[in-house]
């Protein structure tokens, strides 16, 4: 694992004076020399001054040059006004670029859940894997285990390339007009790679890069080190030393409390060990059925000065034709690139989803949505790409799908949550996922788009399907970017 602080936001008065010295060169002087090593580069000076906002009449550029000319008291400041007084939002406004460099999918998993982050991460679509596995410290107290799990770890790599050398041809064969050297055959290339992967482990090291500000990274670092995996508390403690040098008075207490380690484990304790094959992968489980008037009724109250209750009455006595039309010119400059109006989150929706790890590392990216996922069980099968099936792979891709469940449940009684590294990319897990229209408008967009993996494709596709019944004026939102200037015409 590698954790490298990447860059931060800084006073740009910083980089002026900074510039005002070097234009002077050859023949910078040696105050120049000496002013330069009094710029301080942290973002706290940015919180300090944003903090004193509120009750300072100084104008804001002015609050800045006290807090870069006196670090010290900036700090102290950001202290008091964070920690003692409990305003954290002032964190807020310090910002840190830091590089990820191996870690496993299934850290990633954990770490890309966190709601008000931005992440890009290595994909193993578009990049032919190598076997670049993490050794968990669970398993290394085992030398027996330790060696049949790297035993199986090449396994599965070899057959990974196995996979993809027979799978790359069949894509071919199917698109005979694509010529080589063109984008279209860059993307027929991939489709090798993005089915071959569902065999791979979730120990499999990826990397990536974060974006996030300092109450979150306190937030996230308490996180890593409440789980209980040792990579993950490694995290924790790295991405701790890599901030801590550069603004000490922002990320302070990170050390998790007993709630945040010991509660899931207390009712989980409690509930027991429970295991479901579910008839569908997906599941409309709640809806509202008065979305469509919820929006319209938000459309009155946006519009006029009257209450929400009333507005809903004066939209029950519209017939159809009216909240269509309506409707229609909420959307008619609509382009498919824009959010549909924030009335659309006057909705609740709830869907029961059965998906692979494969899917779930897509999905998980809309953070906006609520997911509740539980655990991964082969108890839930695994998702076979077609590919695979129709070029007569399906016996050797489930025979090391057999050998990673059998070393999984070794695992899991010795190691509990860590055998889940073993576990591939198509093992399957629930989840719960409760979002608005607006957003749900959104997942489609990108999920049911023809470019979209086919995976997440065909789950996006069950959730509009389940939804659509519900929704006779809005339904036709629910598309892929690809169908959406249609749709829109149609309405």
């Amino acid at each position: 694992m590698k954790i490298k602080l990447a860059g931060f936001n800084v006073d740009v008065q910083n980089i002026e004076d900074l510039k005002k010295i070097l234009n002077k060169f050859p023949d910078i002087q040696k105050e120049d020399i000496e002013e330069l090593k009094k710029i301080e580069w942290t973002p706290e000076t940015l919180s300090a001054s944003y903090a004193r906002i509120s009750r300072d009449p100084d104008p804001i550029d002015k609050l800045r040059e006290r807090a870069r000319n006196e670090i010290e008291k900036a700090r102290r400041s950001n202290k008091a006004i964070i920690f003692d007084m409990g305003h954290s939002s002032i964190a807020e406004h310090a910002v840190f670029n830091i590089d990820i460099l191996d870690i496993s999918r299934l850290l990633a998993e954990k770490l890309e859940k966190s709601r008000l982050i931005s992440f890009t991460e290595k994909s193993q679509r578009y990049i032919k894997i190598g076997k670049d596995i993490l050794l968990p410290d669970e398993f290394k107290e085992d030398k027996n285990f330790i060696n049949e799990y790297k035993n199986l770890i090449n396994e599965l790599f070899d057959t990974y390339n196995i996979l993809h050398d027979n799978i790359l041809p069949y894509f071919l064969d199917k698109n005979p007009s694509i010529k080589p050297n063109t984008n279209e055959y860059r993307d027929i290339i991939n489709l090798a790679k993005e089915d071959a992967r569902y065999l791979l482990p979730l120990s499999t090291l990826t990397q990536l890069g974060m974006t996030i500000n300092a109450r979150n990274i306190e937030r996230i670092i308490k996180k890593m080190l409440s789980e209980k995996l040792a990579e993950a508390n490694l995290l924790g403690k790295e991405l701790f030393k890599a901030v801590d040098g550069y603004a000490p008075s922002l990320v302070r207490y990170t050390e998790p409390t007993d709630y945040e380690t010991e509660t899931y484990p207390l009712i989980k304790k409690a509930i027991g060990s429970y295991n479901n094959i579910s008839g569908k992968e997906v599941n409309l489980i709640n809806i509202n059925n008065d979305i469509e008037e919820k929006i319209l009724a938000g459309f009155i109250v946006k519009s006029s000065a009257i209450d929400y209750t009333s507005a809903i009455n004066i939209v029950k006595e519209w017939d159809m034709g009216k909240k269509q039309d309506v409707f229609n010119r909420s959307i008619k400059h609509l382009n498919s690139y824009d959010q549909v109006l924030r009335e659309f989150e006057l909705s609740d929706i709830e869907f029961n989803i059965v998906i692979s790890a494969t899917a779930f590392a897509q999905l998980k990216r809309h953070r906006i949505a609520t997911i509740i996922d539980g655990e991964y069980s082969p108890a839930l099968g695994v998702k076979i790409p077609e590919s695979i099936i129709n070029t007569g792979q399906k016996d050797i891709f489930m025979d090391k799908i057999y050998q990673i469940e059998r070393l999984h449940e070794t695992a899991k009684n010795k190691w509990n949550i860590a055998a889940d590294y073993i576990l591939s990319n198509s093992h399957r897990k629930n989840i719960v996922l409760k979002c608005n229209l607006r957003e749900l408008v959104h997942i489609s967009r990108l999920r049911s788009d023809k470019h979209a993996q086919w995976d997440i494709r065909n789950i996006s596709d069950m959730m509009i399907n389940e939804i659509k019944t519900h929704l006779p004026i809005t339904g036709k939102l629910l598309c892929g970017k690809d169908q959406f200037e249609l749709n829109i015409k149609n309405m």
